[in-house]
Protein backbone atom coordinates (compact mmCIF):
# COMPACT_ATOMS: atom_id res chain seq x y z
CA UNK A 1 0.00 0.00 0.00
CA UNK A 2 1.56 2.96 -0.84
CA UNK A 3 1.35 5.60 2.14
CA UNK A 4 -0.83 8.82 1.83
CA UNK A 5 1.95 11.71 2.32
CA UNK A 6 3.71 9.74 -0.83
CA UNK A 7 0.38 10.63 -3.16
CA UNK A 8 0.10 13.86 -1.96
CA UNK A 9 3.90 14.56 -3.01
CA UNK A 10 3.64 12.74 -6.36
CA UNK A 11 0.23 14.99 -6.54
CA UNK A 12 1.89 17.57 -5.67
CA UNK A 13 5.29 16.98 -7.98
CA UNK A 14 2.65 16.03 -10.83
CA UNK A 15 1.04 19.71 -10.94
CA UNK A 16 4.01 21.57 -9.97
CA UNK A 17 4.98 24.42 -10.70
CA UNK A 18 1.93 25.94 -9.68
CA UNK A 19 1.75 24.55 -6.53
CA UNK A 20 2.18 25.89 -3.43
CA UNK A 21 3.15 24.13 -0.27
CA UNK A 22 2.46 26.60 1.78
CA UNK A 23 -1.18 26.19 3.21
CA UNK A 24 -3.55 28.81 2.73
CA UNK A 25 -7.44 29.33 4.71
CA UNK A 26 -8.33 31.45 1.98
CA UNK A 27 -7.15 31.84 -2.04
CA UNK A 28 -8.10 33.82 -4.75
CA UNK A 29 -8.34 32.70 -8.00
CA UNK A 30 -8.89 34.30 -11.35
CA UNK A 31 -8.45 33.79 -15.23
CA UNK A 32 -8.45 30.74 -17.60
CA UNK A 33 -7.79 27.86 -15.66
CA UNK A 34 -8.67 24.66 -14.31
CA UNK A 35 -7.94 24.38 -10.46
CA UNK A 36 -7.88 21.15 -8.57
CA UNK A 37 -8.36 21.09 -5.26
CA UNK A 38 -8.01 18.52 -1.88
CA UNK A 39 -6.22 17.86 1.10
CA UNK A 40 -3.43 20.17 2.45
CA UNK A 41 -0.17 17.86 3.33
CA UNK A 42 -1.33 18.38 6.81
CA UNK A 43 -4.68 16.94 6.13
CA UNK A 44 -3.22 13.93 3.86
CA UNK A 45 -1.37 12.59 7.16
CA UNK A 46 -4.42 12.16 9.35
CA UNK A 47 -6.32 10.03 6.73
CA UNK A 48 -7.54 6.69 6.94
CA UNK A 49 -6.56 3.68 4.89
CA UNK A 50 -9.57 4.28 2.65
CA UNK A 51 -9.20 8.32 2.28
CA UNK A 52 -5.66 7.25 0.72
CA UNK A 53 -7.21 5.37 -2.04
CA UNK A 54 -9.16 8.42 -2.60
CA UNK A 55 -6.51 10.14 -3.00
CA UNK A 56 -4.44 8.16 -4.87
CA UNK A 57 -7.09 8.11 -7.60
CA UNK A 58 -7.43 11.48 -7.08
CA UNK A 59 -3.71 11.78 -7.81
CA UNK A 60 -3.60 9.68 -10.96
CA UNK A 61 -6.93 11.17 -12.51
CA UNK A 62 -5.42 14.82 -11.64
CA UNK A 63 -1.68 14.06 -13.57
CA UNK A 64 -3.66 13.39 -16.34
CA UNK A 65 -6.08 16.16 -16.60
CA UNK A 66 -3.67 18.25 -15.88
CA UNK A 67 -1.31 17.03 -19.19
CA UNK A 68 -4.89 17.67 -21.53
CA UNK A 69 -5.50 20.98 -20.67
CA UNK A 70 -2.03 22.26 -20.27
CA UNK A 71 -1.62 20.66 -23.80
CA UNK A 72 -4.44 23.08 -24.52
CA UNK A 73 -3.12 25.95 -23.64
CA UNK A 74 -4.98 25.94 -20.30
CA UNK A 75 -3.57 26.99 -16.87
CA UNK A 76 -4.46 24.28 -14.22
CA UNK A 77 -2.79 24.20 -10.79
CA UNK A 78 -3.64 22.23 -7.27
CA UNK A 79 -5.13 24.05 -4.64
CA UNK A 80 -5.43 23.08 -0.87
CA UNK A 81 -7.04 26.48 0.82
CA UNK A 82 -9.98 25.56 2.56
CA UNK A 83 -11.89 28.43 0.66
CA UNK A 84 -11.70 29.29 -2.42
CA UNK A 85 -12.90 32.47 -4.19
CA UNK A 86 -12.87 32.69 -7.92
CA UNK A 87 -13.47 35.93 -10.00
CA UNK A 88 -15.31 36.13 -12.62
CA UNK A 89 -16.79 38.74 -15.09
CA UNK A 90 -14.93 41.33 -13.46
CA UNK A 91 -17.13 41.55 -10.69
CA UNK A 92 -18.44 38.49 -9.65
CA UNK A 93 -17.26 35.90 -6.96
CA UNK A 94 -17.84 32.09 -6.84
CA UNK A 95 -17.30 30.86 -3.66
CA UNK A 96 -16.23 26.82 -2.41
CA UNK A 97 -15.58 25.72 0.78
CA UNK A 98 -13.79 22.62 1.52
CA UNK A 99 -15.87 21.78 4.29
CA UNK A 100 -17.85 19.86 2.99
CA UNK A 101 -16.19 18.51 -0.11
CA UNK A 102 -12.52 17.58 0.02
CA UNK A 103 -12.26 16.82 -3.45
CA UNK A 104 -13.11 18.74 -7.07
CA UNK A 105 -11.79 20.52 -10.17
CA UNK A 106 -13.16 23.95 -10.51
CA UNK A 107 -13.30 25.31 -14.60
CA UNK A 108 -12.87 29.03 -14.86
CA UNK A 109 -12.72 30.50 -18.03
CA UNK A 110 -12.77 34.02 -16.39
CA UNK A 111 -15.82 35.06 -17.73
CA UNK A 112 -18.98 32.93 -17.16
CA UNK A 113 -19.82 31.42 -14.14
CA UNK A 114 -17.07 28.74 -13.14
CA UNK A 115 -18.46 25.31 -12.95
CA UNK A 116 -17.39 22.94 -9.99
CA UNK A 117 -16.96 19.91 -10.18
CA UNK A 118 -17.46 17.92 -7.27
CA UNK A 119 -15.62 14.93 -5.69
CA UNK A 120 -13.34 12.82 -7.56
CA UNK A 121 -14.17 12.03 -11.27
CA UNK A 122 -12.00 10.05 -13.71
CA UNK A 123 -9.70 11.26 -16.07
CA UNK A 124 -12.29 10.43 -18.89
CA UNK A 125 -15.37 12.41 -16.92
CA UNK A 126 -13.30 15.56 -16.42
CA UNK A 127 -12.01 15.54 -20.07
CA UNK A 128 -15.41 15.64 -21.18
CA UNK A 129 -16.06 18.27 -18.64
CA UNK A 130 -13.00 20.71 -19.54
CA UNK A 131 -14.02 19.76 -23.48
CA UNK A 132 -17.37 20.99 -22.96
CA UNK A 133 -17.09 23.95 -20.35
CA UNK A 134 -13.92 25.03 -22.29
CA UNK A 135 -15.46 24.64 -25.90
CA UNK A 136 -12.11 22.37 -27.09
CA UNK A 137 -12.60 19.68 -30.08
Amino acid sequence: MIKPLTICFSLLILLLPSVSLQHQTTRVISGKGVFIFGPSLAEVDALSSDESETLNDFANYSDKIATFVRAEGITCEYVSARQIKVQYATVKVFIVNRDSIEFGTILTDGIQEPLLLKYVLTDTNLEEKCKEYFHIK
